[in-house]
């Protein structure tokens, strides 16, 4: 590798992100606004880096971005930058953009004019051609377009992809029917654990590879048995949250385990308690109080190693018992509270919160049940792990349903390059003629902290989705 190669270091990511970000940038403001002049400058001194010897391209190949001719790493901060340029380039037809060393000498102006250029483009019935011809209109000889040639190893790689998103899917599914299936079978005798393990140990694996698509999955709140679908998304937010903490493999599938098998004590609860609307008796509240006691009883007559069953019994114990030994069951022998109770308790009450309940009138939008539990951190939660949950969520989380300052509704998919989660990948949704939501364009929320009086395009206030009748985890799953 040449001394100037080695020069580059990475040039590469850096110059896909500053991409990126013009792309969705021009779409909001205009070319005066201050965060199109720091992009723009942004760009053009990487760009001047790059071709500071010889031209420089972006190639699409094989399904993989390369920048000057090094393939860009698929890591996690980078990730929805990658997917989104690989579509962005296979929408329009796109294989290859190559600046000639020539684009040294371009107007920083003329970046913006180039990149709305390229926007614009998936309009036309062959982009390549029209780029060409505008890039000559314009005088625009320092930079060149080719055509995306199909190969079979793209589609192989797009197949890949969308094996994952099934197998996330199915692994959801499984997940809610084993829950089920466990919860039936336990009622008439001994059932074994070997089925759930393996899906907390996929789960484990899906969450390492994609955080984001499982705390999409999360949101799923529209099946009919309750209880099961709570239970699965109770060990997922738990699992998400383990690995936000950096608990071994081992310790995120025993966490699994036990949210998946938190509330199997409600089989002992009859279903005229659960499914009763407004307050219970006294005495329903007395048996409601008992389950945590009854999933202990029902956990220890699993069939599984001795081992395996001291791992998961805790937490099931203890996932109604706040921070302060307030909540239920109350003993007199335990004077400090398990790891995995305390998380149970913070992503119990969050997907409690969240979902619409017969008992309730409404469900909190994501945001608000955040807020609120903020408000009894300390009596109710573990303040560390609490606010590492909160880091880990979001101040709109994965999932939520948002309004936008200019009217438009939308979804948050992601928060790209931003680890204090406030600027988050937004999937536009537009109603149809029938009133139905559907998919718009992705756009990325850029940095609020702006000096000049450009209108800014940011979010008001997050929606519960069951108002607007709108399931969260579908397009979610459909766009990722």
């Amino acid at each position: 590798m040449s001394d100037y190669q080695s020069s580059l270091g990475n040039s590469g990511p850096e110059f896909m992100k500053s991409l990126y970000h013009l792309i969705n940038n021009v779409r909001i403001y205009q070319d005066n606004n201050q965060l199109i002049s720091r992009g723009v400058e942004q760009f053009k001194s990487i760009l001047d880096k790059l071709t500071g010897e010889d031209d420089s391209s972006i190639h699409l190949w094989r399904g993989r971005l390369h920048v000057h001719g090094e393939k860009i790493p698929y890591s996690r901060d980078i990730a929805n930058v990658i997917n989104f340029m690989v579509e962005y380039f296979t929408q329009r037809r796109i294989g290859r953009i190559i600046f000639l060393k020539e684009c040294r000498n371009a107007l920083p102006e003329n970046i913006p004019v180039l990149v709305r250029l390229l926007n614009d483009s998936v309009m036309s019935d062959d982009p390549p051609v029209w780029l060409e011809i505008k890039l000559r209109e314009y005088g625009f000889s320092w930079v060149q377009i080719f055509r995306k040639q199909d190969d079979k190893l793209s589609n192989a790689k797009a197949n890949l992809e969308e094996r994952r998103y099934e197998k996330a899917r199915n692994t959801y599914i499984h997940a809610v029917e084993t829950v089920k299936e466990v919860a039936q079978k336990v009622s008439k005798g001994i059932v074994g654990v070997r089925k759930a393990r393996r899906l907390a140990q996929n789960m484990v694996d899906l969450i390492g590879e994609d955080t984001s698509l499982m705390l999409g999955l999360a949101s799923i709140k529209d099946y009919d048995d309750y209880t099961y679908v709570h239970s699965v998304n109770v060990a997922l937010l738990a699992t998400c949250l383990g690995k936000q903490i950096n608990l071994s493999d081992i310790s995120l599938e025993h966490l699994s385990v036990c949210g998946l098998f938190h509330d199997l004590g409600k089989v002992g609860v009859s279903k005229g308690i659960l499914l009763k609307e407004g307050e219970l008796s006294v005495d329903e509240w007395a048996e409601m109080k008992e389950h945590p006691l009854i999933g202990v009883r029902k956990i220890l007559m699993l069939n599984a190693p001795h081992k395996l069953r001291s791992k998961i019994i805790l937490g099931p114990f203890e996932h109604h018992r706040n921070l302060d030994f307030s909540g239920y069951p109350q003993t007199l022998f335990m004077n400090k509270l398990s790891l995995t109770g305390k998380i149970l308790r913070i992503v119990d009450v969050y997907e409690a919160l969240t979902s619409q309940r017969i008992y309730r009138s409404r469900a909190f939008a994501p945001d608000e049940a955040l807020r609120k539990m903020w408000s009894v951190m300390g009596k109710s939660f573990e303040p560390v792990l609490l606010k590492s949950f909160i880091k880990m969520m979001g101040i709109y989380p994965i999932g939520s349903i948002v309004e936008l300052s200019d009217g438009n509704i939308a979804l948050v998919m992601d928060y790209p390059e931003d680890s204090q989660k406030e600027l988050p990948l937004l999937l536009l949704l537009a109603e149809d003629s029938k009133g139905r939501f559907i998919r718009g364009d992705m756009i990325y929320l850029p940095d609020q902290a702006m000096k000049d009086a450009s209108p800014r395009l940011n979010i008001v206030r997050g929606i519960n989705p069951a108002q607007l009748g709108i399931q969260v985890a579908e397009f979610f799953l459909h766009e990722k």
